[in-house]
């Protein structure tokens, strides 16, 4: 009687087990990044929106929704040139393959600018996907294959595929509360995005299917490129630049 009563309360102990696991799943990915090192970029620019690393010239640039100008710094964060552009509520940046041109967010027109290096202004055009005012596109980005990727905010939260200023695809995000910047990974041919809401960086495959996810300790994190084994992101309301390890 003690025997099986004993081998009852193991049964009971293991069903336990089994049950808390099972409510409670480990998530090897469901863990918090930690900047290694933090710059303050505020000494000349405020609430900066996006970021994007050029290999030519081994700088970052940077933009801002409330300033005008397209600002280039060093990986320590200080200012080596400012560019003046035409554009408005700038949110977004990244590189042509060639890295001789520089293209842009404008949110509050949902347009993609393009300009080059100089600040003169190439030419633009219009997505048009959001459906509440100041929620529309927020990151653009290459791949190694030509095709530029654009993100919207929320309402909906979409990653458009596009060539040619031509619409191919896009995919709802559903894994966050909403998209504040892309960038493409070469290595692993496959996209990094940050949420502010979240407080999220996730990363995607081309076809918006979620790989990864990490969570990072603050909010208004807006802009996020990769440089070797570093993640860099910028946040709008500290106006810094903080560094993560590459996980």
């Amino acid at each position: 009687m003690i025997k099986i009563s004993f081998y009852i309360l193991l049964c009971l102990i293991a069903f336990a087990f089994v049950s808390c696991s099972k409510d409670n799943p480990t998530n090897p990915d469901d863990k918090v990044l930690q900047p290694q090192s933090e710059i303050s970029l505020s000494g000349f620019l405020s609430e900066p929106s996006g970021i994007a690393y050029r290999l030519k010239s081994n700088s970052i640039f940077v933009v801002s929704d409330t300033i005008n100008k397209i600002f280039e710094i060093d990986l320590s964060g200080y200012l080596l040139n400012s560019i003046n552009v035409l554009g408005n509520d700038l949110e977004g940046i990244t590189f042509s393959s060639t890295e001789d041109t520089i293209f842009v967010v404008e949110e509050s027109g949902n347009k993609i600018t393009s300009y080059s290096l100089n600040g003169s202004k190439i030419k633009s055009f219009s997505v048009n996907v959001s459906t509440i005012s100041g929620n529309g596109l927020e990151g653009l980005t290459f791949d190694d294959n030509g095709f530029l990727y654009l993100i919207n905010e929320k309402a909906p939260r979409y990653l458009i595929k596009t060539i040619n200023e031509l619409e191919v695809s896009k995919t709802e995000i559903i894994f966050v509360n909403d998209l504040s910047d892309i960038c493409y990974d070469k290595t692993s041919d496959c996209f990094w995005l940050i949420s502010d809401e979240s407080k999220k960086i996730i990363k995607l495959s081309k076809e918006g299917i979620l790989q990864s996810e990490w969570k990072i300790p603050f909010d208004k994190g807006e802009g996020i490129t990769l440089i070797n084994d570093k993640i860099y992101v910028v946040n709008d309301a500290t106006s810094k630049l903080y560094i993560f390890a590459k996980p």
